[in-house]
């Protein structure tokens, strides 16, 4: 099967926050924002050049935090530089830059909602 990720969903208790996360330490910009309920919002952000979208979409009242639901991986050009912009951005980095074997390097963030990001360097 030849199969191409389209979108990702990621359920958030704050919608502004998540937001605010994705664009200005991931630079996706927000694409469209949908109202379903007056209690349940759906954001759709989009990374320049890339096919993909997160989707954030407002949790049901008592739903667990999406910590370990699911993670997300990002190639960087260089970890320590990835590193240091998630310092300046005040992210909670979960494990720091290692290098596994072969040569890649990775680092384990997290996001307002809980969901590891990793950053890693080919």
């Amino acid at each position: 099967m030849n199969a191409k990720l389209n979108t990702v969903l990621i359920k958030t208790q704050d919608m502004a926050k998540s937001i605010s996360f994705y664009e200005q330490v991931l630079e996706f910009a927000l694409d469209s924002m949908i109202s379903m309920s007056p209690d349940k919002q759906k954001a759709l952000l989009r990374r320049e050049g890339s096919d993909t979208l997160i989707e954030l979409e407002t949790a049901d009242p008592g739903q667990p935090p999406a910590s370990g639901a699911v993670s997300l991986s990002f190639v960087v050009e260089q970890i320590g530089a990835a590193e240091k912009a998630l310092a300046a951005s005040k992210v909670r980095v979960a494990a720091p830059p290692r290098t596994l074997k072969g040569g890649k390097k990775i680092m384990t963030a997290v996001d307002p909602n809980g969901v590891e990001l990793h950053f890693i360097e080919e």
